[in-house]
């Protein structure tokens, strides 16, 4: 699963997603990861926000324990949390 990271130079911070048009691909599932709101249709992220470490994209469609790295390779986006948990993205 970690082909984006193996291939990125760079990463960004998850704000940097605002206004990108996604559809979910993936993901690694774990204690502090939650995916069970994200549509499984194309959707625009429209918000990030943060509480304390919590991490919560869309009002809920994604939620975080904690700040993921971001990377972005060949039309996937990669969000790959410090618990080793991983979430992923094609660019629509």
């Amino acid at each position: 699963m970690a082909t984006v990271e193996a291939h990125q130079v760079c990463s960004t911070g998850v704000e940097q997603l605002l206004g990108r048009r996604v559809r979910y691909q993936k993901h690694k599932p774990g204690r502090y990861l939650s995916v069970e709101r994200v549509p499984k249709e194309a959707f625009q992220i429209k918000t990030v926000n943060r509480f304390g470490s919590r991490v919560v994209l869309n009002d809920g469609a994604v939620v975080m324990e904690n700040a993921p790295t971001v990377m972005e390779r060949g039309g996937r986006i990669a969000l790959l949390l410090t618990t080793g948990e991983e979430l992923y993205f094609i660019v629509e």
